[in-house]
This record gives C-alpha cells, sequence and structure tokens, in this order.
C-alpha cells in the first residue's frame, strides 16, 4: 500500500505516532486493521480480482534510498536523457535477468552510428572501385578496400550490439 500526503499531514501523522508511542507504520497499520474489522461485514472479499499474477503491469515496488542515492541516481539518470525511475528500472531489469540492456537513447545513436558506417563503407568501396578502375597503384586500391572492409566490420560489430539489446528489453525472461 501506499498513498501521498502533504508535509502538514505526514508531520500531524507523526506527531501523533510518537504521542501513542509508536511508529508511523505501527499507527497506519493500526488504523488500516481497525477500518477493516469495522467494515468487514460490507466488504465482499474478491480474492482472485485483487490477486495480481507475475508479469502483471501494474506490479509497484517502493525504494527506500539511502540519503544522497536519490540525487545520484538523478544524475545518472540525467546523463542518459531518462526519468530517474526508468533508469533504475532499467539497473533492476539488468540484475535481475543478468542481460545487458542499454537505454534506448543510446540504441537510437547506437543504430545512427551504424547507418552512418554503412553510409561511409558503401562510398568507400565505391572510391576503390573508381581507383583500380582508374589504374591506380595496387597498394591504394588495397588500402581503400582495407578501411572499406573495417568500417563494414565495425558496422557489423554496432548493429549486432543493437540487435542483442533491443531483443534484451523484449525478452520476457532471460
Amino acid at each position: 500500500m501506499s498513498m501521498r500526503a502533504s508535509f502538514e499531514a505526514k508531520s500531524q501523522f507523526a506527531a501523533l505516532a510518537a504521542q501513542k508511542g509508536l511508529t508511523e507504520s505501527a499507527l497506519l497499520a493500526l488504523v488500516v486493521d481497525q477500518l477493516l474489522a469495522s467494515n468487514s461485514a460490507s466488504v465482499a472479499s474478491n480474492d482472485a480480482a485483487t490477486d495480481c499474477d507475475e508479469g502483471c503491469g501494474n506490479d509497484r515496488v517502493t525504494l527506500r534510498l539511502r540519503p544522497g542515492d536519490r540525487a545520484l541516481a538523478h544524475a545518472k539518470a540525467a546523463a542518459r536523457r531518462m526519468k530517474t525511475s526508468s533508469y533504475l528500472v532499467m539497473l533492476v531489469r539488468t540484475h535481475v535477468r543478468e542481460v545487458p540492456v542499454m537505454p534506448p537513447t543510446e540504441l537510437d545513436e547506437l543504430m545512427t552510428v551504424a547507418g552512418h558506417l554503412a553510409a561511409l563503407g558503401r562510398q568507400m568501396r565505391c572510391v576503390a572501385a573508381s581507383a583500380g578502375a582508374q589504374g591506380l597503384e595496387a597498394v591504394d586500391h588495397q588500402l581503400l578496400m582495407d578501411v572499406g572492409n573495417t568500417v563494414e566490420s565495425v558496422r557489423e560489430s554496432v548493429a549486432a550490439l543493437v540487435r542483442t539489446n533491443l531483443m534484451s528489453w523484449e525478452a520476457g525472461h532471460a
């Protein structure tokens, strides 16, 4: 269970809990128990409707961070142009599923780089073909071919990295 309350309401609740010699959590549990007990006859229990199977899209987890961790997580998320919550979800998913996951914006950048590398490789092959047709020295022609092949190899590596990460985002289970 979770709820949002104003700072004033939280302060008043904390003071009331202290006055009764309870923690805020214990007082809240007491209030919930009393409310449920006084309304048990009018509330029909439907366990099937309230249970959520694993994989439910509404699974929520509340994290209690240590002082300073939220600011650090926010800074890391901002550096990757992500919301803090999305960044933390990515970290949990990466750890739990043991699959390296890259943020979507970084994947987009890699896909753009792969496209540029593909274009550069095509241009290098065209230059090499025209150099060969014009009778340039074999060393120059071979150098152009080697550079073109290297560019293509890098493009294939980047494309494979993008594919792997896209599959890890879409995979249900590792």
